[in-house]
Order: structure tokens, then C-alpha cells, then sequence
């Protein structure tokens, strides 16, 4: 057998199951001769959303397609850079803004997704992933003001009042009941965020994409 990569000879180098494999003389690298799992192809990426937005994980995906895991988080992160932020030009919107709390590998890692929904028309507007702190908020919140908002609700965490300006900030009661319903539903819909479950984010990217896809896909 030759090398699928610099054409040189091979050597038989153990088993990979029950299938032979070889390892390069030249390059040093180790393949088969057959490969078993399908070829992975651009017609997969609709279901791998599909599927993501029906609050499977990534293994399950890997499952259900026959397809590696490592292909659906590759895609994934691929899927992300692809799609890019929605432009929004619209003006004199009233907005909720909320926090979600999950966690990076640990429950020790604490990592809040802070996101803003147009209360009309439910679309999510912006997203930050990261620490509750003033610079993250922040950032969220400049992306609100540069739409001339008429209105932003919030709940009462010290931050917001101290980066929105007093006469569009407010925090009365049942203000934001909107996108409380929308952190209900995703943590339904999205495996990563379901409480009193096995399933977590080990990476901030990975949990950042598949809330991007989610969203915006």
C-alpha cells in the first residue's frame, strides 16, 4: 500500500478493530486501506441544526447521522463562522434583557449567556457569553443603544442600572416576562443548557456556536 499523503511505501502497524492498518515509511503517518464510516458531505448541515435546535447533543447527532463526533463539532464551528451576526436596522424597539446561567466543564466554572430579544417580534438581538461582569454587559447593552431604543426592561442586578441610561432603563414587575419564557424554552430545546442532566459545555466556543446556531440558523 502507498501513502495517501506523500505516496511513499507502507508497513502493516496493528489493527484499528478488525481492519489492517498501515504506517507510513516516508511521512510517519498511520491509515487504512478502507475506511467504514460514510463520507461526511455539506447535505448533513441542515439536519446537524435541525437536530441541535431539537435539544440533541453532539454524540447523539454523531449517532443518528453515523457520522464521527469530532465531524458534527468541526461542522458546527464551521456553520458558525459562516453565519454571520444579523444586521438589524430597526429603531424605537422596546427590549428585555436577561441572563442565563450554565457552566463550563465544571459547575465550579460558572458561565452566563446574557442575551436581548426584540419584545414584538421575539428575535434574539445579541448575545454574550462569559462572566456577569460590567465589561461584558456592556457590550450588549452598546449593541441596544446604537438601535435608538424606545424602552429596555431589565431585572434588578446592579450592572444594568449603572450602563443604561435612567430614562430608558426600567425594572418594573412582569416586564420581562417574554424572555423569561425564552430561557425556558432554551433550556428544553438545547441539551447543553437542560437542567438535572448529564449533558454540559466543556468548551465556551462549542456552547457559544450551538447558541448562535440555535438563534440565528
Amino acid at each position: 500500500m502507498n501513502c495517501n499523503n506523500c505516496k511513499g511505501a507502507c508497513i502493516k502497524k496493528g489493527f484499528y478493530k478488525t481492519t489492517q492498518r498501515y504506517q507510513c515509511k516516508v511521512c510517519g503517518r498511520h491509515q487504512r486501506q478502507v475506511y467504514r464510516n460514510r463520507k461526511y458531505c455539506t447535505t448533513f448541515d441542515e439536519q446537524i441544526a435541525v437536530l441541535n435546535k431539537e435539544g440533541v447533543g453532539i454524540s447523539s447527532i454523531s449517532r443518528i447521522l453515523s457520522i464521527p463526533r469530532a465531524s458534527v463539532q468541526r461542522r458546527i464551528e464551521r456553520m458558525k463562522k459562516d453565519k454571520p451576526k444579523p444586521v438589524f436596522t430597526e429603531t424605537g424597539q422596546v427590549y428585555e434583557v436577561d441572563e442565563l446561567y450554565t457552566y463550563i466543564g465544571r459547575k465550579s466554572n460558572p458561565c452566563y449567556i446574557m442575551y436581548a430579544i426584540n419584545r414584538k417580534t421575539k428575535q434574539v438581538i445579541d448575545f454574550v457569553c462569559g462572566a456577569r461582569s460590567r465589561e461584558n454587559i456592556s457590550r450588549l447593552i452598546n449593541t441596544l443603544l446604537g438601535l435608538s431604543p424606545q424602552r429596555i426592561y431589565t431585572d434588578k442586578l446592579n450592572v444594568f442600572g449603572s450602563v443604561i441610561p435612567d430614562f430608558l432603563h426600567r425594572t418594573f414587575q412582569y416586564r420581562t416576562n417574554h424572555i423569561e419564557r425564552k430561557n425556558l424554552t432554551l433550556r428544553t430545546h438545547l441539551k447543553r443548557l437542560s437542567r438535572k442532566t448529564i449533558c454540559y459545555s466543556k468548551s465556551k466556543d462549542m456552547l457559544e456556536a450551538c447558541f448562535r446556531l440555535y438563534v440565528w440558523k
